[in-house]
């Protein structure tokens, strides 16, 4: 046999197991398509069972549907059905559950719900027709509490809301032509809730609040005239950092330095972070506000992106004076001096889930900024901060921005 054909006879061997290979593989690809299906596949046509004997239990704004399940070996949920606010709703309990839970009734009226059981074949049973009775529903709970009083610049308001329904507590202002309208909204779902929105003169005018859930049940609104207490923002220009004995000078670099403590920019990049050069405890900066003032209240807002975590103040204290005392002595700056200045506030980092890695309430509260109130009318020039703790446990701190508020005398 010649050469040539040799070379022939193995090119068609090669085609040959080439083709066979992708017979195979078209083949493999062919069965496992159709051999194997995807997804659920029903096993019968057969609807399960109705539930047995529901029992009621009446909530706010819902209600708790107890039930027995029916003996069908391929049972997977209950799904009740219900409408609220001409919108229906479905709810699901699996087959581990012998309840389901209904919420979203912004009445006491009664309220029908239709029970349906599901099996792993995707059948549903004819439903059971359960009525309830939902009690007082929780806006309007928290509408009975609601309190509305005078505030620094403009009003506070308290309420309960001993289900920690999540709500929107809306509050209406009055504008020049006398018609309201929506001044801010506050969200919470905390068992004690508070709120203030400021920026008002101080004249008396009319307020109103209402609650609002998140299936659209209002409640009817609290009116009431207020009268804000006068005040007035200092204007932080004047601030500078004032340099005392045991005072923490330091900061981190220079873009971090203290001026960044009160420029008014609260981006999360924009902070003053001291540095660590003087590791003692107490820790503590001064603050000369540029003028003598009968201080109200004021803010410290935190590192955003570190709420109740890293180098944020956990625990500190507020001391103010008008007068400074001329001394060299050491001791009269750690501690003397406080026999002299007076405290003004004893600060915690309200945190209100408690503790933890923060949570949407806490977030939405820690960026509101941290507010405190001054008891009485003392003049005040200088303000030093002791900080006590931070969440990180390290000795020195950072913050974004403060802002005082009171009367200025000169």
């Amino acid at each position: 046999m010649s050469k040539n054909r040799i070379n022939q006879i193995r090119k068609k061997l090669r085609l040959y197991g080439l083709l066979t290979v992708l017979l195979s593989c078209s083949l493999t690809v062919f069965n496992s398509c159709t051999e194997e299906p995807v997804g659920q596949t029903p096993t019968d046509s057969t609807p399960p069972g109705k539930i047995i004997n529901p029992t009621v239990e009446n909530l706010p704004g819902g209600a708790k549907i107890s039930y027995t399940l029916p003996n069908d070996k391929d049972m997977l949920y209950v799904k009740a059905v219900y409408t609220v606010n001409g919108i229906e709703r479905t709810d699901a309990a699996s087959l581990y559950a012998n309840s389901v839970q209904v919420m979203g009734f912004g009445t006491t009226d009664e309220q029908t719900v239709l029970l349906y059981c599901s099996d792993r074949s995707g059948n549903q049973s004819e439903p059971v027709e359960v009525k309830i009775h939902p009690t007082t529903p929780p806006v309007q709970l928290i509408r009975e509490s609601l309190q509305m009083a005078d505030d620094w610049g403009g009003i506070k308001v308290e309420w309960e809301n001993k289900y920690n329904a999540p709500v929107a507590i809306y509050i209406l202002a009055t504008d020049s032509v006398g018609d309201l309208y929506t001044a801010d909204v506050a969200y919470s779902s905390l068992t004690a809730g508070k709120y203030s929105v400021r920026g008002f003169d101080s004249i008396p005018q009319r307020f109103g609040v209402f609650v609002r859930d998140r299936y659209d049940n209002y409640s009817d609104t609290l009116f009431g005239i207020q009268k804000p207490f006068f005040e007035q923002l200092l204007d932080k220009k004047l601030f500078k950092q004032f340099e005392l004995l045991g005072d923490n000078m330091t900061y981190l670099g220079n873009d971090y330095t203290i001026v960044k403590f009160w420029d008014d920019n609260y981006a999360a990049d924009n902070f003053y972070h001291q540095g660590s050069q003087d590791p003692s405890m107490p820790n503590y900066v001064t603050i000369d506000l540029g003028v003598t003032a009968i201080l109200n209240r004021y803010t410290l807002w935190e590192r955003p992106n570190f709420y109740y975590q890293h180098f944020n103040l956990k625990h500190w204290i507020l001391w103010g004076t008008d007068q400074l005392k001329i001394t060299a002595d050491p001791d009269y700056w750690l501690t003397g001096f406080k026999d002299d200045w007076t405290m003004l506030a004893d600060c915690v980092a309200f945190q209100p889930s408690g503790g933890g890695t923060a949570t949407p309430d806490d977030i939405a509260y820690a960026s509101q900024g941290f507010a405190f109130a001054f008891a009485g009318d003392v003049p005040i020039r200088y303000v030093r901060i002791e900080m006590i703790s931070t969440f990180s446990g390290n000795p020195f701190w950072d913050a974004t921005e403060i802002s005082f508020w009171g009367k200025i005398l000169n």
